[in-house]
């Protein structure tokens, strides 16, 4: 009995490492790439996807706040608070350190009640997060912020200020704004809460002189140390 002869191979039957070994080295880059280019293409953004994020937070992260000083006393340029920013790095940030000093301009449109309640509440959830340290107010919303508890009382950060620099606390001593403070459920005492920016040398310089301004440390700052150092440099 004769077998029967198997028929040739197709070349669809051949394996892959079979047909490669047969290619010219410019054949064998266009077949990969035939064959392969999804997988390829996918492997090379998740190679780029993971280097981002290793650069980003590994090798150059994003600088931590020294400082966040709230701008809610109405206008005030890009160029003004572009020179405090620099001044209070200058003299807040050590070189070796991966900080910045976060000067946040908030405006509310008096015009507009939905747009004032927005902000106070988008203001009232960064006070809660701890995000916020100096605030320079107007008078009306020194008034709100302190009946709400937004400031802190200043009485043991002056101290320090006095025991680091007498010359600056003696400006401040005449610029101290005084309130009934509520220290317990109904319980009011008489209080330092914010300190007019009238006789700062160091806003004076810079033209902030247009408006009476107020600045008051929020009750959750975070960065109580370059709170004092900020409010010493503005007054020496």
């Amino acid at each position: 009995m004769e077998t029967a002869e198997k028929p040739p191979l197709k070349d669809t039957d051949r394996t892959d490492l079979e047909k490669l070994r047969e290619m010219n080295f410019k054949e064998k880059l266009e077949f990969i790439w035939e064959y392969y280019k999804y997988f390829i293409i996918g492997f090379v953004i998740t190679v780029a996807v993971i280097w981002s994020l290793i650069y980003t937070i590994v090798l150059n992260p994003s600088p931590e706040p020294a400082l966040f000083i709230s701008w809610n006393a109405g206008f005030v340029t890009d160029a003004q608070i572009d020179d405090l920013k620099e001044y209070l790095e200058d003299h807040i940030v050590d070189e070796d350190e991966n900080k910045e000093v976060v000067i946040s301009v908030f405006y509310f449109d008096e015009n507009n009640p939905e747009t004032i309640m927005m902000g106070h509440q988008r203001m009232a959830a960064m006070i809660a997060a701890g995000m916020i340290d100096i605030f320079i107010l107007n008078n009306e919303l020194l008034e709100l912020y302190t009946i709400n508890g937004f400031i802190q009382p200043l009485e043991r950060l002056l101290a320090e200020v006095y025991i680091k620099s007498p010359t600056a606390y003696n400006r401040i001593s005449e610029n101290i704004i005084y309130t009934l403070y509520e220290v317990e459920d109904n319980v009011f005492e008489e209080r330092i809460v914010a300190i007019t920016t009238g006789r700062n040398p160091l806003f004076s310089k810079l033209g902030f002189f247009e408006q009476e301004m107020f600045l008051g440390v929020s009750a959750t700052a975070g960065n109580l140390e370059n709170a004092m150092k900020a409010i010493t440099l503005f007054y020496e």
